[in-house]
């Protein structure tokens, strides 16, 4: 039948609401959330890193992470370091002054001197193998003060 123009259009039904959504609807809320999802995942991590590698907390093989890219940014240490060559590793830490700055990261949880340089060196020897001049290793990979430094320091 024609319209006319005493007969209105007929009209399209607006959704009501509490009326479930269309099967497109659904479909693209659902690849919306999968999107968030993967977000999350992606930068929840990514800012936890940052917030832990800002705030000074996070340690790369037990060596504070801004130290360790101090370290990795110098040629050679990063040289001495791939070579495995402990002694020039341990000098230029020492010239740089990576080795105090380590210190004063573990200062406040290691406040007894002998102990805190103990640790530095045992951190550098599980790493490059590298073993300090007053150090010796036991039979169970430790890292010990030898017998003429502990007479040296009173012990």
């Amino acid at each position: 039948m024609p319209l006319t123009m005493s007969q209105p259009a007929p009209r399209r039904k607006k959704k009501q609401p509490g009326q479930p959504n269309s099967a497109k609807n659904r479909s693209k809320n659902q690849a919306q959330r999968v999107v968030k999802i993967i977000y999350l995942s992606i930068l929840l991590p990514i800012g936890i890193v940052i917030i832990l590698f800002s705030s000074g907390i996070l340690t790369i093989g037990g060596i504070p992470a801004s130290i360790a890219i101090d370290v990795w940014q110098d040629k050679t240490a990063r040289s001495a370091y791939l070579k495995g060559d402990g002694k020039k590793l341990h000098d230029r830490l020492d010239e740089m002054g990576i080795e105090e700055r380590i210190k004063a990261f573990y200062r406040p949880r290691i406040s007894d001197e002998t102990k805190l340089d103990q640790h530095i060196h045992q951190i550098l020897y599980d790493r490059v193998g590298y073993v300090g001049e007053a150090y010796q290793v036991n039979s169970e990979g430790v890292l010990i003060l030898k017998e003429s430094q502990k007479l040296d320091n009173g012990f």
